[in-house]
């Protein structure tokens, strides 16, 4: 959402990532609101909203042995969700440029073991340009890449893409939201801490040359991309 403040500036920069964001290079680390602190306070707002239901709806579409990547985890905000609606997949890694970022996300690693009295299931951290060749992680059978490709610029992003495709095993399923900004680029931007921001049109043949790269088998964006999993039984 464009803000009042957005459209005081300058001409040109709402093209421009404000000066005073936190960056790492060419890269956002700018993050969400912790949207769990901020509903359980009474502080609603509809990007929180937003962003607890995406963290949900992702949540209840794991299968039982499931390995999940989160591409740029943040504070790890898909973790609390996965502890209580997903406890039985089969491990999580979460992979972030910031360090700080990492520390807090092990911040809520230890509140939810504290909470739960277990981990029930693996949880790595492991600091990573994303957009750069990943280590060897292993297979995955989800990929949460939510509310981070507009932190990238948008080569990089494209090589982010690229790995999280190549990261998934065969029947994979990848979670990506990112803002539908109109227009052709370069784009104003809805959010100045963003670098790049998308729209439909331009991400969906972009994503499926990725699949095809990353999954030569695939001659377009995975079915199951359009089509996800239906969710959990509610009565769990």
């Amino acid at each position: 959402m464009t803000t009042d403040h957005d459209l005081l500036v300058e001409p040109g920069e709402q093209y421009r990532t404000r000066p005073g964001t936190p960056m790492i290079g060419p890269y956002s680390t700018n993050q969400m609101d912790n949207f769990y602190t901020a509903l359980a306070a009474g502080r609603i707002k509809p990007t929180g909203i937003m962003n607890l239901f995406q963290r949900l709806y992702i949540a209840e579409r794991c299968r039982p042995d499931d390995r999940v990547v989160d591409v740029c985890c943040g504070r790890g905000l898909q973790l609390p969700v996965l502890y209580q609606y997903a406890p039985d997949i089969g491990g999580y890694v979460g992979l972030d440029i910031s360090p700080d970022n990492l520390v807090e996300a092990r911040d809520t690693q230890a509140r939810l073991h504290q909470q739960h009295g277990t981990s029930p299931f693996e949880v790595v951290w492991v600091k990573h340009d994303v957009a750069q060749p990943w280590p060897d992680l292993g297979g995955f059978d989800v990929a949460v890449y939510t509310s981070a490709l507009e932190h990238l610029p948008r080569d990089l992003g494209i090589g982010s893409l690229r790995h999280t495709a190549m990261a998934l095993r065969p029947g994979g399923l990848l979670f990506l939201s990112t803002p539908n900004t109109p227009g052709p680029p370069p784009r104003p931007l809805q959010h100045r801490v963003h670098v790049y921001e998308w729209n439909t049109d331009e991400l969906m043949p972009v994503l499926a040359d990725t699949h095809r790269r990353g999954r030569p088998d695939l001659a377009a964006v995975h079915p199951r991309v359009t089509r996800p999993r239906p969710p959990r039984d509610p009565g769990r």
